[in-house]
């Protein structure tokens, strides 16, 4: 045999050493989950196979199992009553201001898509009323424009002077409660 072909078999020897190595090491890293019970069926499997091949890989498992079992006999830590208590109660009223907060934004979103709706709407109500309809007519930047512009402005402060006014309110209201 050559040199070669003793190189190549000493080389496919190591790496099949290599593997055999690996795979104990990811059975090893099983052996805490097979104590807790936490390894799924082919995982229980295939460590099962190891630990009839592999009697260090079983005593550490005893050793494992050992652990788990003096961990299950140590008492189970109660928090006191009176701190679950306090938390539930500001969970809750963290939970109420989310509500609370989601629901103003959906109504300012209302309000300002409300007062846009309302100036558009009744601004050609209050053209033809002021007789000012041939005035539609002249597309230049004239007093048309600038009405609309104040008209506009005037339903979008009105909308959120009522949106303030009941935001304050259902503030005042959820302090009382």
């Amino acid at each position: 045999m050559s040199p070669r072909d003793e190189d190549k078999r000493e080389e496919s020897r190591g790496k099949l050493r290599d593997a055999k190595m690996n795979e104990h090491e990811s059975m090893r890293e099983l052996l805490a989950l097979a104590a807790a019970g936490a390894l799924d069926e082919d995982e229980q499997r295939k460590l099962g196979r190891h630990l009839a091949e592999c009697s260090a890989c079983s005593a550490e498992l005893d050793a494992w199992r050992g652990l788990a079992a003096s961990l299950k006999r140590l008492p189970t830590p109660q928090a006191p009553s009176m701190l679950v208590e306090r938390t539930r109660s500001r969970v809750a009223l963290e939970l109420a201001a989310i509500a609370e907060r989601r629901k103003s934004y959906w109504v300012m979103a209302f309000l300002v898509l409300f007062s846009w709706t309302v100036t558009l709407v009744t601004w050609p109500v209050v053209r033809l009323l002021s007789g000012g309809v041939l005035s539609w007519l002249d597309l230049g930047f004239n007093q048309t424009w600038f009405g609309l512009a104040g008209y506009t402005a005037l339903g979008w402060v009105t909308a959120g002077v009522a949106g303030a006014v009941l935001s304050l309110k259902r503030r005042r209201e959820g302090r009382f409660a």
